[in-house]
């Protein structure tokens, strides 16, 4: 049974302050404490682990989690990839000619890919090296920003997030001061990890930088508490992402909580039942070897070539 403990942070679906412990270490076996809401299943860190959240993913973030301040050629390839599989999922919701925002556009390969493909398209990023070179070396529109203090007098038809809001310490702040920049019928956009996702053990799911892990409902529930109704919000590919879009309310949103005790409690359950699982499933032994190929496949295909020169030859 887990513990029942007060947090130093309120739930930003719930307000509440008890939550049951789900794991107290983070990936690399060290300590790192995430919580489930009682009442609302989000599951969140706490306490916060940086003392300036916003300084740390400004400068050190990239550095930290791929070990550099400017993407690699090899990087910048399986991003291209990975857009244009984005830009099959949102091209049914734009126009020929739509103004979109990528709210976290990293080292700039989606709005070089909706740029190319005729769109008014820029970005914002925190993250000052992989801001600046997508600047450089794209030549495309990025403001170098946190979202809260993101302003623009021009509305979006569409604002994508990807794998951006399980870092942020103040989610419905800073979703709800994008949301001014999107037009009344516009879309948001949004992919993150899915903490549900079963081929992955226990221990790896816990990441000092994902401050909150998703599940559908509770992205859900998160985005209904900004003043957003769910259009679509489900598991994508193998699952293990979550793929959410979400439209401005015409009415007030209120979040009607269902979650109790028991359903904390099952969300838990599932987390450690599919974790042990996972040593059981013989897939999971051989993505070794489907990892090593697509990384032979990336350098092969990024060796000599600028960021410029690889995007343009995918796209």
């Amino acid at each position: 049974m887990p513990k029942l403990v007060s947090t130093s942070i309120e739930c930003q679906i719930s307000g509440s302050n008890q939550a049951y412990i789900v794991s107290e270490k983070d990936r690399h076996g060290k300590p790192l404490r995430n919580v489930i809401s009682q009442e609302s299943g989000l599951i969140f860190v706490d306490p916060v682990p940086f003392e300036n959240t916003e300084e740390f993913y400004k400068t050190e973030y990239r550095k930290s989690y791929k070990g550099v301040h400017r993407p690699k050629p090899k990087h910048v390839y399986r991003a291209g990839k990975i857009a244009l599989e984005r830009h099959k999922r949102i091209r049914s919701l734009i126009g020929e000619k739509a103004v979109t925002l990528d709210a976290g556009s990293s080292s700039g390969e989606f709005v070089y890919l909706m740029q190319k493909r005729g769109h008014s398209a820029e970005g914002i990023e925190a993250n000052l090296p992989y801001a600046e070179y997508s600047r450089s070396e794209l030549q495309i529109n990025v403001s170098i920003q946190p979202f809260s203090e993101f302003t623009i007098e021009e509305k979006f038809d569409l604002i994508t997030m990807f794998h951006v809001l399980e870092h942020l310490e103040h989610p419905v702040r800073d979703l709800m001061s994008l949301s001014k920049t999107l037009k009344p019928e516009g879309h948001f956009v949004i992919e993150v990890p899915n903490i549900l996702y079963p081929h992955m053990a226990f221990p790896h799911k816990w990441h000092s930088g994902h401050l909150f892990s998703y599940t559908a409902e509770t992205l859900s529930h998160l985005m209904k508490q900004t003043g957003f109704d769910t259009i679509k919000c489900s598991p994508i590919g193998d699952g293990g992402n979550l793929w959410g879009v979400f439209r401005k309310s015409e009415k007030e949103n209120t979040v009607r909580l269902d979650a109790k005790r028991e359903e904390a409690m099952d969300v838990v359950s599932q987390l450690r039942s599919s974790g042990r699982l996972y040593y059981l499933n013989i897939r999971n032994y051989l993505k070794f070897f489907a990892k090593l190929r697509r990384q032979l496949i990336e350098k092969k295909s990024s060796k000599g070539k600028s960021g410029r020169e690889i995007l343009d030859k995918l796209y």
